[in-house]
């Protein structure tokens, strides 16, 4: 090597500096905390996720029971139960027989949902209330069983609201579902 190269190498490595032990310290504890910061939260995140989803399943559901209850209720004559807890609805239903299966034609049947504190269930039965079939879990996961207010009375109701409340663990940001429908054939025969 030169020695001019021997100079300019020694000026460049007398002028390099490096990280001190305080500096390498700092930034080993800044590293670790963000570390674990970005552990908790993405812990928390999948602890979080199947409850989320069971609450987006159960609200779905009660969605899909809405829009079954207002059909049926839309199709319906006369509402021999009504409390806030049971509806019974005399309507056309597709099934073969009353709470048997699936059909492509429509048949008379009395349809009973009954509301207990977090869940609602449907059976379907003849017209006068025999023959019931097996009951089958059409909701769950609310705040009940006062799910159906009644007018102009229930004594002889001729529009239904069905309210299905959805609470959180919290306390904070209930769901609720709400639908009113008038019967739109109050006094139909059977046919």
């Amino acid at each position: 090597m030169t020695p001019r190269l021997r100079k300019v190498w020694r000026r460049i490595a007398s002028e390099e500096s490096g990280w001190t032990l305080t500096e390498m310290l700092m930034a080993a504890a800044a590293g670790v905390a963000l570390l674990g910061t970005s552990t908790m939260i993405f812990t928390a995140a999948i602890k979080s996720q199947p409850r989320a989803t069971s609450r987006g399943a159960d609200i779905e559901q009660a969605r899909t029971t809405m829009e079954r209850i207002t059909r049926e209720l839309r199709q319906g004559w006369s509402v021999p139960t009504a409390t806030s807890s049971q509806l019974a609805i005399l309507t056309y239903v597709k099934s073969a027989t009353c709470g048997g299966a699936q059909s492509s034609t429509s048949r008379a049947c009395r349809v009973t949902y009954t509301c207990t504190s977090t869940s609602c269930s449907r059976v379907e039965s003849n017209p006068d209330g025999t023959g019931p079939g097996p009951s089958e879990l059409v909701v769950s996961g609310f705040s009940g069983p006062a799910a159906f207010t009644y007018a102009p009375d229930s004594s002889d109701p001729d529009h239904v609201t069905v309210v299905l409340s959805f609470p959180t663990a919290d306390g904070e940001d209930a769901i609720t579902l709400s639908d009113g429908v008038a019967l739109r054939n109050p006094g139909a025969p059977l046919s």
